[in-house]
């Protein structure tokens, strides 16, 4: 079965996990924690992305967050590109890190938002590097330490806000809610690593037998909540996935309009061509075309005739010349 198309919907609660390849691991030494957790701090900021809870492993990491805008595949790829890149500078190594793609699941919030903000922190006891809830408060790469009163361990601190109010408004009677969660939590040990039919209805193999295929139909591996939220999900997806920016132009306009600008052939934009003039069109048309538009570098990439790191390096590189030059804004009209 082909792999299905990564949900991207804003005003949602993601639950979002990766693990590493092999035998190998992701964080190796406290400069790599730190450098990942000063990354995300960063990036979900100028992101308008809310943590809600957080977990680093050696080998793993798990992400609670809520975007207000369809930014999750750009928060990821700023993320894990960053972070990757900073790891094999400072480690001297090459190959992949991360055991394939990243899992983004969409979760309905009731019932699953305070046990999925409790399963995220108890990772290091599910995973054996702590064993008790007592001992979790001396793990360092945790949200739980900033749940139970530390802040220098607060990631989002509207975040954690949020989190607390799950349990109750008053500070005090939700850190002891949270505790007495923590454990319910681990003695239930449910599997939120995913959505379908068996996790969001809390079914074993077993059931499959007095299930019809009707029923599993409503259910999404990519959303983890009931038949409703799953219905609403795709359909807001869908609704998404056909709107046109208000200022949409399309992709022969723009590099029509660009190559007038810069008075060049549009032939030279498909060429190897190191002419400057060139390379700056080509630079504003990936910008335009992911920043503004919305399109994946993939895409680009391919209308472009480069690969899609390229592509989105010159989205880079094109903010500047593009939104600097208001006479070429102007000519765009975006």
């Amino acid at each position: 079965m082909p792999r299905q198309a990564r949900l991207d919907v804003p005003d949602y609660l993601y639950h979002v996990f990766a693990s590493a390849n092999d035998q190998k691991q992701i964080f190796t030494c406290d400069d790599d924690y730190i450098d990942f957790i000063q990354r995300f701090k960063k990036i979900i900021k100028r992101n308008h992305v809310s943590c809600y809870a957080w977990t680093l492993l050696p080998n793993q990491f798990f992400l609670l967050i809520k975007p207000k805008e369809a930014v999750i595949k750009k928060t990821m790829r700023q993320l894990l590109t960053g972070y990757v890149s900073g790891f094999k500078h400072r480690h001297q190594t090459d190959g992949h890190i991360f055991h394939g793609r990243y899992h983004s699941i969409i979760c309905q919030e009731k019932p699953y938002f305070n046990s999925l903000i409790c399963d995220v922190h108890l990772q290091p006891i599910k995973n054996g590097f702590v064993q008790t809830i007592n001992e979790l408060s001396q793990y360092l790469w945790s949200g739980h330490k900033a749940m139970i009163g530390h802040k220098e361990y607060m990631i989002d601190e509207q975040g954690i806000d949020q989190a607390f109010k799950q349990f109750s408004n008053d500070v005090q009677i939700a850190q002891n809610k949270y505790i007495n969660f923590l454990q319910i939590t681990l003695n239930k040990n449910e599997n939120f690593q995913g959505g379908g039919w068996m996790r969001s209805t809390g079914s074993t193999r077993k059931d499959i037998w007095s299930t019809t295929a009707d029923e599993m139909i409503q259910y999404d591996p990519r959303i983890l909540g009931d038949p409703e939220f799953v219905k609403g999900v795709l359909k807001k997806a869908e609704t998404l996935k056909n709107k046109k920016p208000e200022t949409y132009i399309s992709i022969h306009e723009l590099i029509e309009k660009v190559a007038r600008y810069f008075d060049i052939p549009v032939d030279c934009l498909f060429q190897k061509n190191q002419q400057q003039t060139v390379s700056l069109a080509r630079c504003v048309i990936c910008y335009i075309e992911i920043h503004c538009l919305g399109r994946p570098g993939s895409v680009v990439g391919k209308m472009m005739k480069i690969n899609p790191h390229s592509a989105r390096r010159c989205a880079e590189r094109g903010k500047n010349i593009y939104e600097l030059n208001p006479e070429l804004k102007a000519m765009i009209g975006i």
